[in-house]
């Protein structure tokens, strides 16, 4: 009985000391162990992102061309009779500029329609003599009928050819006047009565025509390649003109079309576009700043500081539902001091004003915000 009671007690304060040093043990490690502490918030300066319509100028350096000039040759030899122009007169197309020696040519002429008179005489005579035979066919032979419709033929054709010399007669005594091809300005006129021109001589003078004018500018290939994504190249773009003078030419241009290949030596395409030359303000070979106005609708406008440019894309900063975050975003163009931005943001979100890195990333933001400036 006395064994039973050492056994009981031996348990009890074998017990009792497992006991101890659990309880020991888990106050230790309560002790080691602090209650994590609580994240504090960053706290940052933000504006809150805004859409809006961006003005986007671009500037390019252009230089004016006609889009007709012309210059005057004879078709025909001869001494020149009357001059009718100067250098600098407006001309329309048609108008006489010169007339040359007529008298060989007036003498064709009048040669010519001598011939048809006779060509239609003799025409007419067999016109009837065959007409005659036909009527007679039952007194007379098969092969008079024959000749008489020969001859018939014959003058109907010799006929033809003098209609046709007379043609070419009044052809070459037109070109006896030299008229103008376009409208336009008559350059330089170095004539006088009795000079000797000829086809094959120099050109006499030139006309150009000064309303519309064309101007010539080149944009980039990466350019050139956005206005291929359009309906139609510079679709969404205003073009004006500065002139050397500073002023901005008051019509805007109308574009007509790009060049057939890059130039591989600046990796640039040429543009054409046209423009309404009201009091010939434009002249040609006149160089100018082409002035290509497009509005940007539902960007952001971002301070260029604010973006960080790495090499595997631009990224910023920003404040989402609370926390700071990272997005990559894509640059439409440059305005003064700032980045346009494709609108690629979540509504609310508010780019941070404050220098942050990396490691911040994710963690909750006490943020002040500000409106973004309009």
């Amino acid at each position: 009985m006395k064994k039973i009671q050492i056994f009981f007690l031996f348990c009890a304060l074998s017990a009792a000391f497992i006991a101890g040093f659990f309880a020991f043990s888990f106050l230790a490690d309560k002790k080691e162990k602090p209650a994590p502490e609580k994240q504090v918030p960053l706290t940052l300066n933000a504006e809150l992102l805004k859409t809006r319509n961006a003005e986007l100028t671009q500037n390019y350096i252009g230089y004016i061309i006609p889009i007709d000039e012309v210059d005057i040759k004879p078709f025909i030899s001869g001494f020149i009779e009357k001059i009718f122009v100067q250098g600098g007169q407006n001309v329309k197309k048609g108008d006489v500029l010169l007339i040359l020696q007529q008298d060989e040519y007036i003498a064709a002429l009048k040669s010519a329609q001598a011939e048809i008179f006779k060509a239609d005489a003799t025409l007419q005579n067999a016109a009837i003599y065959f007409e005659r035979m036909q009527n007679a066919q039952k007194s007379v032979s098969k092969t008079e009928i024959d000749n008489a419709k020969a001859s018939y033929l014959s003058a109907k054709a010799s006929f033809e050819e003098a209609k046709a010399k007379y043609a070419a007669a009044k052809v070459n005594y037109d070109y006896t006047f030299i008229r103008a091809p376009i409208d336009g300005v008559v350059g330089e006129v170095n004539l006088t009565r009795g000079n000797y021109i000829s086809p094959s001589g120099s050109a006499l003078f030139k006309i150009v025509k000064y309303n519309p004018v064309r101007v010539v500018f080149s944009i980039s290939d990466k350019e050139y390649m956005q206005e291929l994504e359009k309906p139609k190249p510079f679709a969404d773009e205003k073009l004006f003109l500065k002139l050397p003078n500073g002023k901005t030419f008051f019509n805007e241009g109308t574009f007509r079309y790009t060049d057939n290949n890059i130039d591989k030596s600046t990796s640039s395409m040429a543009v054409y576009a046209d423009f309404e030359n009201t009091g010939k303000i434009l002249t040609p070979n006149t160089y100018v700043t082409v002035l290509s106005k497009n509005t940007l609708k539902n960007v952001i406008l971002a301070p260029k500081n604010l973006i960080t440019l790495e090499n595997n894309g631009n990224f910023v900063y920003l404040v989402r539902n609370g926390k700071l975050i990272k997005q990559e975003v894509e640059i439409l163009a440059t305005s003064g001091e700032n980045f346009i931005l494709k609108n690629t943001f979540e509504k609310g979100d508010a780019i941070v004003l404050d220098n942050v890195s990396e490691p911040d990333l994710g963690k909750s933001v006490e943020v002040h915000l500000k409106e973004q400036k309009a």
